[in-house]
């Protein structure tokens, strides 16, 4: 690689998003009934680390898109898990619990819808995919919530889960691109 150059951090990102994403939805959709735990933990190193680390990489390559979405889902991954850890070690009372993760999801699903209106500008179709799926995902996860309907979070699980795959499909074409652009 030449000095200065920076190698494209949207795989690490996008990685990043995919995993954490892809073992909580497994634990939402009740295929392993037990996967919070390691849901928590790859949240916080793969899908919150990781992703704040793609976020910066993407501001030194003029990407400001990728510094918003990575940074941003970085720092929510890491908030999630500090959420439920503050309330297991009750330094929040597990009462507002609910009320602290409504509002973050309402939140989140404001957050994401304008930037899935904004991948639309871009015309990449695997982004502008994972935005609207991420943006079903906070949709059904806010519906989920509220109503109290296990079959809805359930459902968003799944679709978390084809959300999650579609962002490795995108993690797949960053790679790809790469041994394309040498050849």
């Amino acid at each position: 690689m030449a000095e200065g150059k920076v190698a494209n951090p949207g795989p690490l990102g996008l990685g990043g998003f995919a995993l954490a994403t892809f073992i909580l939805n497994v634990h939402n959709a009740g295929l392993v009934p037990a996967g919070l735990d390691a849901a928590l933990l790859v949240g916080m190193f793969y899908g919150g680390l990781a992703q704040l680390i793609a976020g910066v990489l993407e501001m030194k390559t003029g990407n400001t898109f990728g510094l918003c979405a990575f940074g941003s889902y970085g720092a929510f991954w890491i908030a999630l898990v500090f959420l439920v850890l503050f309330v297991r070690w009750g330094w929040i009372p597990a009462a507002s619990l609910g009320g602290a993760l409504g509002i973050t999801l309402i939140a989140w699903t404001i957050f994401t819808t304008i930037l899935t209106i904004v991948t639309f500008q871009t015309g990449h179709t695997t982004l502008i995919a994972i935005f609207v799926l991420l943006d079903i995902l906070f949709i059904l996860l806010t519906i989920g919530h509220y109503s109290g309907s296990a079959a809805i979070s359930h459902i968003a699980g799944w679709e978390g889960i084809l959300t999650a795959l579609v962002a490795w499909y995108g993690m797949w074409e960053g790679l790809h691109a790469q041994f394309v652009m040498k050849a």
